[in-house]
């Protein structure tokens, strides 16, 4: 018998002393564990005993739950608990990892796999909602109360007593005997600790904002249809199992299993649990090398993007316009044949920009590449519904030529009826910063710039170029136009 070593460690994210469990093998594949109320990582513990050997497991405690600290200034809300689990990731250098979300666990990952969607490999999901109708009568209750209403924070203190915190065990278990004590009574010590009421009383408050992200996330789960595989207790009082089969109507190959227990699944049926959750990872596919040809490699931006490439062990080819004329698709077709995928970061005279773009939806469906990112510029932005950056009073006039034609190009792949997976990339409108790649960088689907907490729109090269190859990898986003900024 081989059990894994599991270590208990802190990381700090921008003043939040986070307690996180890990363990096995660095280089195996990595499950991001999200804990659900009223609990904390802790919960994980049998699961890591079962599946820590194999795989890379990590599971932090959320702020105003178990272990982690956080400062007297912190805000609760779920919007900030998902700020602090994206920071977490981003200090342990997660780049890639399948995504565990149970309970609150729900509102925090997929606000984590919308904001980042190119880390995601897969999701596991449990007994966590992202449909109305997974929605009980009590939960609809629970989540109609808001903050500044009278007598709301004194409405959701039951759901801090020891009664409930058992009850969410126990309730729904065929076999109680089968829930061990140890966890609803950790969890109650840990919801008595001094501050721990008010912070559990402002998520309660807060818990209709996640409602209101549903269709954000169901629209997150169409456009990149995940690996999906659905674990439900299907008799959990708060979460019915019509939550979970509502998972496939985005996600069509979604494998969905009812369990014969309640809320905490884990507790009563990990030996069911634990061999659908190693199947599932281990149907996960593992990446492999891209052959990558580059137009415009000899650019600052295109050598930085196929310097990019090559770091992450791909093969590529260097393009410039020596090689092949970007806008004859002929010559396109016979140099691309081969490849997996095109990166096109163009610019020139004469039009160059929209030609290319014509050129090449013509010569990829020839050479056989399905994958083409286009990387345009970030004139094309709206800082207004229809208003262009470009078309702006202020845009600085040595890039307007460069910017209609980048815009031009975005208009020729929209307007396209073609079998090519397109992807058009666009930088801030104008602080594309030469610098490295730090990791701290969103991507979103949008005509409008990202910004950070300042209102400004910016991103280094570094962090650019491996924006697109995520992109590329994952093969997110097809036949959309992306913004990657800086958060």
């Amino acid at each position: 018998m081989h059990l894994p070593r599991v270590e208990h460690r802190f990381v700090e994210v921008d003043g939040v002393r986070v307690f996180y469990r890990a363990a096995g093998p660095e280089t195996a594949p990595v499950l991001l564990l999200l804990h659900g109320f009223p609990s904390a990582s802790h919960q994980f513990r049998r699961l890591f005993d079962a599946l820590g050997s194999r795989y890379r497991l990590i599971a932090p405690d959320y702020p105003g739950f178990g272990h982690t600290e956080v400062p007297e200034s912190f805000v609760f809300s779920f919007d900030a608990l998902a700020e602090v689990v994206e920071g977490f990731v981003l200090a342990l250098g997660l780049e890639r990892f399948a995504l565990f979300a149970f309970d609150f666990g729900g509102p925090v990952g997929f606000r984590l796999a919308a904001r980042r969607p190119e880390r995601i490999t897969g999701l596991i999901v449990q007994n966590a909602n992202a449909y109305t109708e997974g929605l009980s009568e009590p939960a609809l209750g629970a989540i109609a109360h808001r903050t500044g209403e009278p007598g709301a924070a004194e409405a959701v203190q039951p759901l801090f007593t020891l009664e409930v915190t058992r009850g969410q065990y126990e309730g729904g278990a065929t076999d109680p005997s089968l829930i061990s004590p140890d966890g609803w009574t950790l969890d109650q010590h840990f919801l008595d600790l001094p501050g721990r009421r008010a912070a559990q009383t402002a998520l309660a408050l807060d818990y209709h904002s996640n409602v209101e992200r549903y269709p954000v996330w169901q629209r997150w789960l169409r456009e990149h249809r995940p690996p999906t595989l659905v674990l439900w207790g299907r008799n959990d009082a708060f979460f019915l199992p019509a939550g979970a089969e509502a998972f496939r109507r985005d996600v069509p190959g979604a494998e969905v299993h009812l369990l014969d227990t309640g809320h905490f699944a884990l507790e009563e049926c990990l030996p069911e649990i634990a061999p659908l959750i190693e199947a599932f990872l281990d149907r996960l596919p593992a990446p492999r090398p891209l052959r990558i040809a580059v137009l415009g490699a000899s650019g600052n931006l295109g050598g930085e993007l196929a310097r990019e490439a090559v770091r992450r062990g791909h093969q590529v080819t260097p393009l410039g316009r020596a090689d092949a004329d970007a806008a004859d698709a002929a010559a396109l077709a016979s140099v691309l044949a081969g490849h997996d995928a095109v990166v096109a970061a163009l610019k020139g005279p004469d039009r160059l920009v929209p030609r290319a773009a014509e050129a090449l939806l013509a010569a990829l469906p020839e050479a056989g590449v399905a994958r083409l990112l286009f990387v345009g510029g970030g004139g094309s932005l709206e800082y207004a519904p229809g208003r262009r950056f470009v078309d702006s009073p202020g845009f600085p006039a040595q890039y307007v030529e460069t910017a209609r034609d980048q815009a031009a190009a975005l208009d020729v792949l929209r307007a396209a009826d073609t079998p090519v997976e397109w992807t058009y990339l666009s930088p801030p409108p104008v602080r594309l910063e030469p610098g490295p790649r730090t990791g701290r960088y969103r991507v979103a689907a949008t005509d409008a710039p990202l910004t950070d907490a300042a209102g400004t729109s910016r991103i280094t090269t570094g962090d650019f170029a491996s924006a697109a190859l995520d992109a590329l990898e994952q093969r997110t986003f097809p036949r959309t136009r992306i913004t990657a900024a800086t958060p």
